[in-house]
């Protein structure tokens, strides 16, 4: 039987390494190494490489800079448009047509979605590659370049009913549009916090029997909403003094002004004894399992955050805010508690909720690993995406 050689392209280039890195990873350490042979491009080196490493022997990190997609804001940007379309997707052809030459795919598999990769998606359509995207969430209204340049895609994968839905009002033409939910192992992931030794957070700062730790992870950047949650903490901490927090994440590139008035606030109000950052951690499990609460706080449409997977994975009482993919993993008052983006009087009043009965809120946790172990498994994941290949292969172009 021969293999379909599939590329993985992950183009992020902004230092960081996000969900949709983990969730690469599982795909292509569980896709069917019988029916396809993975090859995972990286425009630019991460932490994550050497795990990749484990689970495919063609690893390629490639120099190079991905097209674009941040649409235009004014009429500057639109007089730039030409150049910009001219300089990131026509010149680089080929580049990109050579590259394709030398793998020789049966399939390109895009891991950062539609709105950017029209470069890929030109010289897929040249070379009658077939090519599909996985949407983690466009926060962008689609521009007329990338309405053009999706007709070149065989699918779309969404990670929510959210963004597929999204996808289907857009009108986008593209002839498969499936919703495939993210997916982890729940139980190998909790067997690395008892693998991890040293680094506890409890090294950070004093830690008494009686507190409650309250922990948000994620890049830091605006969009995650880190300074809602800094706000509402500091409101649920009026009633209840034994609080204390974390919050966990590289800051990104571009967000230093955001993580210095995230630190202003802390300083100014008295918080600097309760309330952390710790920049980047290897330990996330051991995290994970430290804290009391989970925090989310997305100030937009969060596509499909693997961090609440993560922390239902340990049986965490979660607060998410309720935009994007968020409700399709939470069900409000049942499995965690939503609150509207960016309200941080919602999210300090769903802090107190659970800090007046921790038992109500550990059984709620509970209640939200039973809910992960039935929808949202690293197997169901693989499966679904293994559908779209053989759909889209076994088409004509």
């Amino acid at each position: 039987m021969n293999k379909k050689q599939i590329l993985y392209i992950e183009g992020n280039k902004d230092g960081t390494v996000g969900g949709s890195y983990y969730s690469l990873y599982n795909l292509v350490k569980g896709i069917d190494k019988d029916k396809y042979e993975p090859y995972v491009l990286f425009c630019d080196h991460n932490t994550l490489i050497s795990e990749f490493k484990k689970v495919t022997d063609h690893i390629i990190i490639w120099d190079y800079n991905p097209s674009g997609s941040a649409p235009c804001q004014n009429i500057k940007d639109f007089l730039k448009w030409p150049v910009r379309f001219i300089r990131e997707v026509i010149f680089q052809q080929p580049k990109i047509i050579k590259k394709i030459k030398e793998i020789k795919p049966d399939l390109v598999h895009l891991n950062n979605g539609y709105a950017s990769n029209h470069d890929w998606m030109l010289a897929c359509q040249l070379t009658g590659v077939k090519i599909i995207a996985h949407d983690r969430g466009t926060r962008y209204p689609c521009s007329a370049r990338t309405k053009l340049f999706v007709r070149f895609l065989d699918a779309i994968i969404s990670v929510s009913e959210a963004y597929k839905s999204y996808v289907i009002r857009q009108k986008l033409k593209v002839p498969i549009v499936k919703r495939v939910y993210n997916g982890i192992d729940p139980d190998k992931f909790t067997k690395l916090a008892e693998k991890i030794k040293g680094h506890r957070i409890s090294s950070n700062f004093s830690l008494n029997d009686d507190d409650v730790l309250i922990g948000m992870i994620g890049n830091i950047q605006y969009w995650k909403g880190q300074i809602v949650f800094v706000r509402a903490f500091h409101k649920a901490k009026k009633k209840f003094k034994n609080i204390k927090g974390i919050i966990v994440g590289k800051t990104t590139k571009g967000a230093k002004k955001y993580e210095e008035e995230i630190k202003e606030y802390i300083m100014e109000n008295g918080l600097s004894d309760s309330l952390i950052l710790t920049g980047y951690r290897k330990d996330i499990p051991e995290i994970l399992r430290t804290i009391d609460i989970f925090a989310h706080a997305s100030v937009d449409h969060e596509p499909f955050a693997r961090t609440i997977l993560e922390a239902m994975a340990f049986a965490k009482p979660i607060i998410a805010s309720n935009g994007g993919g968020c409700p399709e993993q939470i069900i409000d008052g049942e499995t965690g508690l939503l609150f509207p983006m960016g309200n941080e009087t919602a999210m300090a009043e769903a802090i107190i909720y659970y800090l007046s009965d921790m038992n109500r809120a550990r059984e709620i946790g509970q209640r939200a690993k039973e809910r992960l172990l039935n929808l949202f498994s690293v197997d169901s994941m693989v499966k679904g995406v293994e559908e779209v290949y053989e759909e889209v292969l076994g088409a004509a172009r």
